[in-house]
C-alpha cells in the first residue's frame, strides 16, 4: 500500500502515525499460514490473508528486521475482503505491544527503505 491518504477518508484525515512502506511480493513470512505482508510501519502492518480474521482480537507475530526478532502483539484493526479470483482478505494490523527500541530500529530500518 502507498502513503496516499485513505480512499475511503476525506483528504487531511489520515490518521496512521508513519509512513508505510511497501515490501516486495516475495517479502518474508507472516506467521499467519498462507498470509502474504503487503505493508509495514514502526505502528502495524498489512498483511493478505486466506482467512478472515476478527476485528478486534489480539495476535502474536514475530517480525524480523536487520537480523533481530522480535515477538510483537496486534490488533486486528480492520479485515476486508480483496478484490479478485481468489478468495483474500487485506487485514490492517495496529502493533499494541512492541519493544520500543526494536519499533525505533525498525523505524530507521523503514526510513532507509523508503528512499
Amino acid at each position: 500500500m502507498s502513503s496516499a491518504p485513505s480512499p475511503s477518508l476525506p483528504a487531511g484525515l489520515e490518521r496512521r502515525r508513519a509512513r508505510r512502506v511497501p515490501v516486495p511480493r516475495d517479502g518474508g513470512p507472516v506467521s499467519v499460514v498462507g498470509a502474504r505482508l503487503l505493508d509495514l510501519s514502526p505502528y502495524g502492518m498489512m498483511i493478505e490473508s486466506p482467512v478472515a480474521l476478527t476485528v478486534d482480537s489480539e495476535l502474536p507475530f514475530r517480525i524480523v528486521v536487520a537480523s533481530e526478532k522480535a515477538d510483537v502483539e496486534a490488533r486486528v484493526a480492520v479485515c476486508t475482503p480483496r478484490p479478485g479470483p481468489r478468495r483474500t482478505f487485506g487485514i490492517g494490523l495496529e502493533f499494541v505491544r512492541i519493544d520500543e527500541v526494536f519499533r525505533a530500529r525498525l523505524s530507521r530500518v523503514l526510513a532507509g527503505a523508503g528512499t
